[in-house]
Formats: structure tokens, sequence, C-alpha cells
């Protein structure tokens, strides 16, 4: 049967499971499909004038502008590109040292995410050919270097700012600000297809920018102190200000998404008063405000105990949360491999713990839906005395690459104690609250971005009788 003989009803439910590169592609295929409309219900800013110009196009549509729910802010920059030259890379042709070997980095980089799995990805493939495809080395470095002084140009005159500020006023069903330095993704292998990186050459190899300053090497966070500390933080500083201003009353939900990164606000946001900090409160307190992903840095913390989370701060600015209160995630990038737990303080648990309830004010949110932790120094029974405090509207809850002090408790206790002594199993199935608890790949490695997932063995074990997976 030929597409254009179907009945109407299945016709008009077709485009509802494509991609809107998909459904561009079926509107040229016929008149019948002409008319289909795209399903815009995102769009993407960052400090590139690509990125503007189609933001501030989708905003001047009369028929796009309506449907848009989402803004994905794109924080990850491009680095100074010049940096190790000695002036005579134009005459050789030859790109600085420090731009090769991070391109060369990332073909390893392809091996290696690869030998950790049995399995190969349809993605694959695709990847491959670009690989073959690669541009020299000196061409890539030299487009680098185009993208990088239009990004500045963008930084210098804030043409990102305006864009993002005009968009809230012209996207009447706007929901949810995301925040995010993880957009380019891997090499070849983008998180998000923005247009700026839908843009990019076919075969082009560069420097992966990340955006927000994280603890890749274990070090310290960065100070929340200068105006140069915080405009790292461009997207986010410039995203609680307007809300907290009242722009755009139809957005409920913030997310700072790092996509598994060790990277997020740095954790002394929460060390002093500051203006910031009350803008995150004000937007927190918007009636009907609903979600709030919040990644923060940890690096150091275990040198000034705890100081950043043990002030109570961040628990006072989430109890100012609306009562509406239904998403709440907190990720940090502490690491919870091995090495990090020998190097602890021997005093171990007084010193490192952090009760989880001085952190979260669960009696002030009665209509939460989901809970999330992840990265996060943990005691067992700390954990336990949390998820008993969470109402009873609970629907998922997220553990992931928790790291239980001093080897006191462990997954595998942590589930039987669950399964045990809480009464989810007496609820009704459609109440029950779905566990997922996630793993790094190797505990000799990590890999950013991937990780082992248990969602259905842990259902199994919390609610049907099934084996531990642990």
């Amino acid at each position: 049967m030929e597409l254009t003989n179907l009945p109407t009803e299945l016709l008009n439910a077709i485009p509802l499971y494509l991609t809107s590169k998909d459904i561009k592609n079926l509107r040229l295929v016929s008149k019948l499909f002409s008319d289909i409309p795209l399903q815009l219900s995102r769009v993407f800013i960052s400090a590139n004038p690509i990125d503007i110009e189609v933001f501030r196009s989708i905003a001047d549509h009369e028929a796009y502008r309506h449907s848009v729910k989402e803004i994905i802010w794109d924080e990850a920059r491009f680095g100074n590109p010049r940096s190790g030259c000695d002036g005579h890379e134009m005459e050789l042709r030859e790109a600085p040292r420090e731009y090769m070997n991070a391109c060369k980095e990332n073909l390893a980089d392809i091996l290696g995410r690869r030998s950790m799995y049995a399995v190969h990805f349809p993605s694959e493939k695709a990847i491959d050919e670009q690989v073959k495809a690669q541009m020299p080395i000196f061409e890539s470095w030299l487009l680098y270097c185009e993208y990088a002084d239009r990004q500045n140009k963008v930084l210098k005159d804030g043409g990102d700012i305006k864009a993002f500020e005009y968009g809230l006023e012209r996207f009447p069903a706007l929901e949810r600000i995301t925040l995010t330095p993880a957009a380019h993704g891997t090499i070849f292998n983008p998180l998000y297809r923005t247009p700026m990186l839908r843009s990019l050459p076919y075969g082009f190899n560069y420097t992966i920018p990340r955006g927000w300053p994280g603890t890749y090497f274990h070090l310290s966070s960065e100070p929340w102190e200068t105006e140069a500390d915080k405009e790292q933080w461009r997207g986010f500083r410039e995203a609680i200000r307007c809300l907290a201003d009242n722009k755009a009353p139809s957005v409920k939900e913030l997310v700072l998404d790092v996509h598994q990164l060790p990277t997020g606000l740095t954790c002394h946001f929460f060390d002093s008063p500051c203006r910031e900090y009350d803008q995150l409160i004000d937007v927190l307190r918007r009636p009907g405000f609903r979600r709030f992903d919040l990644a923060l840095t940890a690096g150091g913390q275990p040198t000034v105990d705890w100081m950043s989370f043990r002030n109570r701060r961040i628990r006072r600015a989430l109890a100012e949360a609306s009562k509406d209160l239904e998403h709440i995630h907190l990720r940090t990038d502490w690491g919870e491999e091995p090495d990090y737990r020998t190097g602890l303080d021997s005093s171990g648990l007084p010193y490192h713990f952090t009760p989880l309830l001085d952190i979260f004010p669960m009696e002030q949110w009665p209509r939460l839906r989901h809970f999330g932790l992840s990265k996060f120094l943990v005691r067992q029974n700390d954990v336990m005395s949390l998820l008993k405090a969470l109402p009873v509207t609970i629907r998922t809850i997220e553990l992931s690459f928790l790291c239980f002090l001093n080897d006191v408790g462990s997954y595998e206790a942590l589930l039987y104690e669950m399964r045990d002594t809480l009464d989810w199993r007496n609820r009704e199935a459609a109440a029950r609250p779905k566990v997922k608890i996630g793993l790094e790949i190797s505990p000799e490695e990590t890999l950013y971005g991937r990780a082992i997932w248990f969602e259905r063995e842990v259902d199994s074990f919390l609610y049907k009788g099934g084996p531990c997976p642990f």
C-alpha cells in the first residue's frame, strides 16, 4: 500500500513519532504532506551567531513560537585557539601542538569508549565515516579560530543575552530553561544537534568545548566571588536574573544538565550571601514551580569540612521552593571510585558525613514525584531516613554513583533494607516508586556520558520476588 493511501487517522498520527529532520523530509515527498507542521518544542541559544539567528527567527515566526516549551542554553565555549602559538603557524601551515594533541585524543577516545562495550551501536558507522573524512588539522584549526572569534564578538556585545530576553517575551508556552556545558558531546557525536553544531563541516575534528569549569583532574571548585568568576556561568546567571525579574511567568522548571560530566555550578555559590543566591530563591518561589535539577562541583570540599554543604544555605534555598515542587535532583562531581574512599580522612564518617535531611527539606514538598541523588557521599542508614521521609506522591527515585562512606553500607545492603522495611510493596502497583541505580561502566576509568543502569532489575527485586542485581 502506498503511503498516500493510508487512512487519514494514520497519516495524522505518523508525524507525532518523527523527528523534526524526518518531518522536513516528509514535507518534500508529496503535496499531501507539505502542510505538516514542524514539532518545534525546544530552541537553542549560545554565544554563536548561527544559534542566535535561528533562535530569533523562531521567536519571530507566528506559528512556531507558540509551540516552544524549552530553551536549551549551550554554555560550552570555544577556548583560546591561539594558545601555544609561537607565531610561525601560518608560515609553516601547522596547528599549535596543544590543538593537534586534543584532536589525537578525540580519536583515541572513540576507540577507548568502544572497548568498554561488548556490543556495537548504530551510530558507530557514521562516526567511522567522519573519521575517514577528517579535514587536514591545519584547516581544522583555522576554522576553529573563526568559530572562536565569532563567539567572542557575541560575548562582548551581549547578543546571546539580548536574544534570550527576547525569546522569553515571544514564547508564551515556555516551561523549562535548561543550561548545559555538554552540548558538543563527543567528537562526531554531539549531545544536541544545535544549529551551530549542525553547521560544522563533515569530518571536522576539533578541541571539544566544555563550558563550565570542572574538576576533571580532581582540582578544587572555582570560587564565586568576582565578576570574572561568575562570568564562567554566564547563561545560568542571566537565566535566574531574568526569571527573578518575573520575565516569562510560564517557566516552571530550571535544569542544569551536565550529562555526567564532572562539572556544574560551583558549590561556593552557597558559601555566603550574594545577589545570585537571592535571585535563585526568587525563581524557586515562583507559583507552580515544579522542577529543579542542580549540578554542583565539590572539588576541595574535604579540606574545608564540607562547608558549602554543611552551612545549610542549600537547604534554606530549597526550603523556599514552591509547594508545587514535583522534581528535585542533586548531583555533584564527587567520585565513587575506590581511590576516592582511601583519600578521605581517617576519621571517616563523622568528618565527611553530611545528613541528607540537612540538605533536603522533604517536609516542604508534599507533591514531590521524583527524587534524584548522584555522586554523593552517604551512609546507608541516612539514605533510609531520607527515603522514609519521602511523601506518598513519590513515583521515581534515582540513586546513582553513590559513595558509601568507610564502606558502611552498599547498594546490595541498601536494596535489602528498602525491600524489607519500607511499605512500598503494600501500595497499589501504580503508586509504587520506580527506583533507578546507576554505576560506572568500569571501576578503573570513568566513561563520561555512559553508565550501567539498573531499573527493571531493581523493580523485580523490590516488588516481584526477583534476585538482587548486586
